[in-house]
C-alpha cells in the first residue's frame, strides 16, 4: 500500500511559535497578504534557520533565514546552484528568458557586470 501525501497544513492564523516546526511552510502567499509571515521567519531564525519544508503546495524545499547562512549560500555556486531557478513554482513558459539572478558564475558576472552601473545604490 503507497503512501498519500497530506496536504499541507495552512499556516494563516496560527501561533508560530505553537507549530510544529516540521510543519512550517512559509510559502504560503497568504501569510505575506496578510503581514502574518515575520512571526514564522522569527522563528525559524531562531529555532531552525536552515529549515525543509516537506511538504508545501509548491513540493519540498528549503529556507535559509539567517544572513551568514545565505551568505555562505550566496559564496558557494558549485554546492548551492541557482539554476535552473530561484523559485519555488515551476518557471512560466511566457518568459523565454533567463534573469542573472537565476544564473552561476561565470554567466551570472558578465550579465550582472551589463547593468552594475545603471542599478547602483547612487542611481536608485
Amino acid at each position: 500500500m503507497s503512501e498519500q501525501a497530506t496536504a499541507p497544513v495552512r499556516m494563516l492564523g496560527l501561533n508560530p511559535n505553537e507549530v510544529p516546526l516540521e510543519q512550517i511552510d512559509v510559502s504560503q502567499a497568504e501569510l505575506f497578504e496578510h503581514g502574518e509571515h515575520w512571526g514564522f521567519f522569527e522563528r525559524l531564525r531562531r529555532d531552525d534557520p536552515v529549515h525543509y519544508c516537506a511538504n508545501s503546495e509548491y513540493g519540498p524545499y528549503w529556507s535559509v533565514t539567517k544572513f551568514k547562512d545565505i551568505a555562505h549560500v550566496d559564496k558557494h555556486h558549485k554546492i548551492f546552484s541557482s539554476e535552473p531557478t530561484v523559485t519555488i513554482s515551476e518557471p512560466s513558459e511566457e518568459v523565454p528568458f533567463q534573469s542573472f539572478i537565476q544564473m552561476d558564475p561565470p554567466k551570472h558576472d558578465v550579465q550582472r557586470a551589463a547593468v552594475q552601473g545603471t542599478v547602483a545604490p547612487r542611481n536608485l
